[in-house]
């Protein structure tokens, strides 16, 4: 992983034990998940990585709508199958609905997940907690998944400073360059437009 280690997305799963559960919720608020968008909102909410085909707060994403469903996060590039889970990754019973499931891996044999509208978000084992008739697969969260910019638009964009900063630079350097041109063009009797010339040449002499 690129910044998040497992165990961080490990805890920051686990800390939600306790919360509810909706299904085709929209992970709006806590507890309004199901197993799914409860995944969404860890890694996109809390974490600020990616999600499968966007980003959190996107048009059809968390909290807008449900999202990437179990099969979503099968098939997504950003994680990768593992056969060796360790605490962060990707539990998953690949289905559609009722008959799929997804959750965070936290230990052996011990993962968190919005589990049902009953027991809510859990922790619990992995064996015997996932639909019947379907065998569950790992997969490793890579570094794709860590590259989303937070919510909002931010990541490693320019920040309000450095903006600041550089209008502060242009500004200066626009009233040197028209101080140069006015004052060549009165110590040398030059027109505007000559004077200007000028001033380029002597700049990009420096």
């Amino acid at each position: 992983m690129d910044q998040v280690t497992g165990a961080q997305i490990a805890a920051a799963a686990e800390k939600y034990a306790g919360a509810g559960y909706v299904y085709g919720g929209n992970a709006s608020s806590v507890g309004d998940w199901d197993c799914s968008s409860f995944v969404s909102y860890v890694l996109g909410h809390d974490l600020g990585m990616a999600l499968p085909g966007g980003r959190w707060g996107q048009p059809g994403f968390p909290p807008n709508a449900h999202g990437p469903v179990v099969t979503s996060y099968a098939a997504w590039s950003g994680a990768v199958p593992t056969t060796d889970p360790q605490p962060g990754d990707l539990v998953l019973w690949v289905g559609e609905g009722t008959g799929g499931h997804i959750g965070f891996v936290t230990g052996p044999d011990k993962m968190c997940s919005a589990l049902d509208s009953a027991q809510g978000t859990v922790d619990t084992p992995i064996v015997g907690y996932g639909p019947t008739g379907i065998t569950q697969v790992y997969r490793h969260l890579t570094e794709a998944a860590g590259s989303a910019a937070p919510p909002g638009g931010g990541g490693k964009g320019v920040s309000s400073r450095s903006l600041v900063e550089a209008v502060a630079v242009a500004v200066l350097v626009t009233t040197a360059l028209v101080g140069i041109v006015v004052g060549a063009a009165g110590l040398a009797g030059l027109g505007f437009e000559a004077a200007t010339l000028w001033a380029v040449k002597k700049a990009a002499e420096q």
